[in-house]
């Protein structure tokens, strides 16, 4: 890790590494050619509030592969403890001392810039803690609003003093959702396009890859909206339908009754 600190308002950070219990290597897979990582940063780096943008990974030799493919294509990466992302994300705070974070997962290569500019310009107009989308039925799509998440420097400040063992791996998600008083919400609305039950978007499984691709596969590599990507499909159901037997895990199951059962109250709305 630099030893100087390099001061900015906002870092985004992508977690990822190649031991994915369920699609191994999953980052590294082909997306019209560049990989699954490379198009998550491409798209990440298109939101106008980030100043910087880091790939966190692991110390562990299975990500080897991963840390020498970024430096290769100059993309800055920091490595960290395996199981304990929430270390990599306070290391951030660390280095470049933002006001914000964004935290993206790195198997949801249809993340949309727009989205996090929105977080980002909300946050910083009400000095808010996270973003909580208006409450429409069904909920925004995995993996396109739900691959990213604007929160402030100071809420993940609390987060890593959690005792609860699921917070290493999660960043703090149980944390945050456990104690919804003790941070500022504001509360945006986004189209209701985004709202689409049984859709996802997020790289878990096989069939999730083969999805994704097929959508890389018509944009290629010229710079689209998820927008385009959700019309696309809507005229092209045999695609739409290629993951539709997936479901997501137990822990983002244990996320959402979380939520459910501990709503939040907001400071305010925005724009």
């Amino acid at each position: 890790m630099p030893d100087r600190v390099m001061r900015v308002e906002t870092v985004a950070g992508i977690q990822a590494r190649t031991s994915s219990s369920r699609l191994p290597r999953k980052v590294l897979a082909d997306l019209a050619g560049k990989t699954l990582i490379e198009r998550v940063v491409e798209r990440v780096r298109r939101a106008d509030l980030v100043d910087e943008v880091v790939v966190l990974t692991s110390t562990d030799e299975s990500d080897d592969e991963l840390a020498l493919l970024l430096e290769a294509r100059r993309i800055p990466v920091r490595r960290g403890s395996l199981g304990d992302v929430l270390w990599r994300y306070g290391a951030l705070l660390e280095e470049f001392e933002p006001r914000f974070v964004v935290r993206v997962t790195g198997d949801c290569p249809l993340v949309e810039p727009d989205f996090i500019d929105l977080q980002l310009g909300a946050l910083c107009a009400l000095d808010g803690d996270f973003v909580q989308v208006a409450s429409v039925d069904p909920a925004p799509i995995e993996g396109t609003l739900g691959g990213q998440a604007a929160l402030s420097a100071r809420a993940l400040r609390q987060a890593l003093a959690s005792d609860d063992p699921r917070d290493r791996e999660h960043a703090g998600s149980f944390f945050f959702r456990a104690h919804p008083e003790r941070f500022r919400h504001v509360e945006i609305e986004v189209d209701r396009r985004y709202h689409q039950k049984g859709l996802r978007l997020s790289v878990d499984e096989a069939a999730d890859l083969a999805l994704v691709r097929r959508i890389y596969e018509v944009f290629g590599n010229r710079p689209f909206s998820t927008l385009e990507a959700l019309a696309w499909l809507e005229a092209a159901p045999e695609v739409r339908s290629l993951n539709g037997a997936v479901r997501e895990s137990a822990d983002n199951q244990a996320l959402r009754a979380l939520s459910r059962a501990r709503p939040v109250k907001t400071v305010g709305t925005w724009p």
